[in-house]
């Protein structure tokens, strides 16, 4: 009787979380680092491939948040995160077929689609677990990192040797063990208020306007390196293998910084923290305008792996502190909106313009001035103290 109670007895909040992360980001891994990579084999351009990555952006920006404040006020955070995950595997399935950029173009529009809405709801759903049951989220989230630098590095040698014919195929196979997880997590509470002002009421908070414009900016420096990292590691004479390591082992360096996040926060506390990641990711995006090799492109992705690990978190855990009951969800997309929306979508084009036409070096030496700016926004805001605790008026 015993044995029986103990075999069904129910996983735990931190077990849930970390396995989450841990089988969503592996599955991202398979496919995403050499998503931009298969697109140039194909002989897309940079231009090209530019407008494509200017897709999901463009959902994160306009769709995500909608659907994660609707998600917020009806109760409906885990239906839909289920619903995107199956729609978005069966875009995976699609993707080895086509070879002209009308059709490639297509897909990418279904996929954004069905992507867009999993980040921002996962997160907040995951943190206000971590919150409720007095969790440290990094401890959780580190397992997504972990998954996905390991499986960047090994499917990297994977697609150097077999090409990339079964990639988007085991990716798709690997959304069903995050399907399944994703099930047990906690719904959480339903939006305080009517809900009529949506995410317009989040902007009544300065510390909140002030995390969304930084996101903005960091979103146009950061995000120059997933498209193009591939791409500029294979130009330095890089093969797969490299582009792997890249992508894997920046997203390994983020763990480490994870499990300590908690303490560096309590230590700093949470502005001043964003302001050492930032230092550090500026830092990384300076090396990436100078690499003169693959290897020192990877070495710079690691430090970039660093401090986006520690912004990552103590963002996700502001936004968590900051947000009214309910609407943790609706901050997190709103944030996604910013930094995955709305500046690559404003960017990723003209990057790709300026990667053509300048090259590397010109891009990343921009982007390391963006972070510049970002950085002088957060010392501002605090030397304004608005980050100081706000009293919601909700209707």
């Amino acid at each position: 009787m015993i044995s029986k109670r103990l075999a069904f007895r129910p996983a735990r909040p931190a077990t849930i979380g970390s396995a989450y992360y841990g089988f969503f980001w592996p599955m991202v891994a398979l496919y995403a680092p050499y998503f931009n990579v298969y697109l140039l084999e194909l002989g897309f351009s940079g231009t090209q491939i530019g407008i494509l990555s200017a897709v999901f952006p463009l959902f994160a920006f306009v769709v995500a948040p909608s659907l994660s404040a609707l998600a917020d006020r009806r109760g409906w955070r885990l239906r839909l995160l289920q619903i995107s995950l199956v729609g978005w595997a069966a875009v995976l399935l699609l993707y080895r077929f086509p070879t002209s950029f009308a059709v490639f173009l297509l897909l990418v529009i279904v996929e954004s689609a069905m992507r867009s809405p999993t980040l921002p709801i996962a997160d907040g759903v995951i943190a206000r677990m971590a919150t409720r049951h007095r969790l440290n989220f990094g401890d959780m989230r580190l397992w997504g990192s972990f998954g996905f630098g390991a499986v960047s590095i090994l499917s990297g040698v994977a697609w150097q040797q077999v090409g990339y014919s079964n990639m988007f195929l085991a990716a798709a196979v690997a959304v069903l063990p995050a399907l399944l997880v994703a099930r047990k997590l906690e719904e959480g509470e339903l939006a305080a208020g009517n809900g009529r002002r949506s995410v317009l009421v989040l902007m009544q908070d300065k510390g909140l306007v002030i995390l969304y414009t930084t996101a903005f900016l960091l979103g146009m420096a950061l995000f120059s390196t997933f498209v193009f990292g591939g791409v500029y590691v294979t130009q330095l004479g890089g093969t797969e293998t490299h582009v792997g390591l890249l992508f894997g082992l920046s997203a390994l360096a983020e763990v480490p910084i994870m499990r300590q996040s908690g303490a560096i926060i309590r230590r700093l506390q949470g502005p001043p923290t964003m302001l050492l990641a930032m230092v550090l990711l500026g830092s990384s995006l300076l090396g990436h305008a100078l690499a003169w090799s693959p290897t020192a492109l990877i070495v710079f992705g690691v430090l970039k792996g660093a401090g986006y690990g520690l912004l990552f978190v103590v963002i996700v855990q502001l936004l968590n502190e900051r947000a009214p009951l309910g609407w943790t969800s609706t901050a997190q997309s709103v944030f996604q909106a910013a930094f995955l929306g709305l500046a690559p979508l404003l960017t990723s084009p003209l990057n790709g313009y300026i990667y053509d036409r300048w090259g590397p070096s010109l891009l990343f030496g921009m982007m390391t001035a963006v972070i510049g700016l970002s950085i002088v926004l957060l010392l501002l805001a605090m030397r304004k103290n608005w980050f100081a605790p706000h009293n919601w008026q909700l209707e």
